[in-house]
């Protein structure tokens, strides 16, 4: 992973010598002369501004951030980097313009996304002479890249690369940095639009249940959510082991009744389940890891004194709740469920 200070002072120093090479001048100020000769690329910025509005709805806002951004100046590729939690570096957000999907070493940015987040402005690079930058630019697959970091609420935050075989002007990054602005004004609603959005139909045919691919869509959708500056988000595992023998009829009553206890014990939003080995999924939108922890224990506590799963002492000994948090236990729905996994 590219780092910020893997090698203290000289890690710094070479992306402010980048920054200081390829940063833009300019202020993002939209002069006469720029709205005369850029009125196309102006009027698009205008709507790439109230597209953004509808952004928090969709499943996938990173992507209808970075086409936008490519549209505005004619872009044939792009990527959205985001920065790690602990701020060591970057991560691969979303693409566009990649068949064969983005080079495993630029998934975790490169010394000009990282330079661009560092000095805080554009970086305007085209047929580079360096040789890192060189082979850098041949892995984007482009001549040309202009790199414009985004902040939220005024740390650095995220870095949009757009890549094209003609040279980007200054003029064309300066309304590039004007749309980031708009982004940064953005962000802290993006997630409470987003969630606010209609719940989808559960696909199930148990009023308490909701489809696998249902529960997945709602994980992605809220995984992102916390990438634009949400809340955090988490997930229980709820296992037990079945009673032995009995009829399948009796079987379906008390899963049923276990099921009415769980949701006693949820909120509308939470989300249920069946998982892959006879568990159950619970998805808690946004809950840090000390509230699911709180939940996990007043589920626990329900279930043990409901005796819907049998007698106290062997429910102890059987009942599992396992809990993986985002970000903390990972940003992606796999990495949340192999933590799930780890604690059985």
């Amino acid at each position: 992973m590219v780092k910020d200070q893997p090698d203290g002072p000289r890690s710094l120093s070479r992306a402010d010598e980048i920054g200081n090479r390829y940063g833009l001048v300019r202020p993002p100020e939209l002069t006469a002369e720029i709205a005369t000769r850029r009125w196309r690329e102006l009027n698009r910025l205008i709507h790439a501004c109230m597209v953004l509005h509808g952004v928090g709805r969709d499943r996938r806002p990173f992507q209808r951030l970075l086409r936008t951004a490519g549209t505005l100046v004619g872009a044939a590729r792009g990527i959205l980097y985001v920065r790690c939690d602990d701020e060591s570096g970057l991560e691969l957000a979303a693409s566009s313009g990649f068949p064969r999907g983005v080079p495993e070493r630029l998934r975790v940015g490169g010394e000009l996304a990282l330079a661009a987040l560092r000095v805080g402005k554009p970086l305007l690079v085209s047929r580079p002479t360096e040789a890192p930058l060189d082979e850098e630019s041949r892995l984007l697959g482009e001549s040309s890249c202009v790199s414009f970091p985004i902040l939220r609420e005024g740390q650095p935050w995220g870095v949009v690369q757009l890549l094209r075989s003609e040279a980007f002007s200054e003029e064309e990054a300066v309304l590039l940095w004007m749309y980031a602005l708009v982004v940064e004004d953005a962000l802290p609603s993006l997630a409470k639009e987003a969630r606010a959005a209609e719940a989808p139909a559960s696909g199930s045919p148990h009023p308490s249940l909701v489809s696998l691919s249902v529960f997945e869509t709602k994980l992605d959708w809220e995984l992102e959510c916390v990438l634009w500056g949400g809340r955090s988000c988490s997930l229980l595992r709820v296992s037990f082991d079945s009673a032995a023998g009995g009829e399948k009829r009796e079987e379906i009553l008390r899963q049923g009744k276990v099921l009415r206890v769980l949701r006693s014990c949820l909120r509308p939003s939470d989300l249920l389940t069946p998982g892959p080995s006879g568990d159950l999924l619970i998805f808690l939108p946004e809950m840090d890891s000390p509230e699911a922890q709180q939940a996990a224990q007043k589920i626990r506590r329900a279930l043990i004194q409901s005796r819907v799963l049998g007698e106290e002492t062997a429910v102890i000994r059987s009942l599992h709740i396992a809990q993986a948090t985002c970000p903390d236990q990972g940003r992606r729905g796999e990495d949340l469920l192999k933590a799930l996994e780890s604690q059985t």
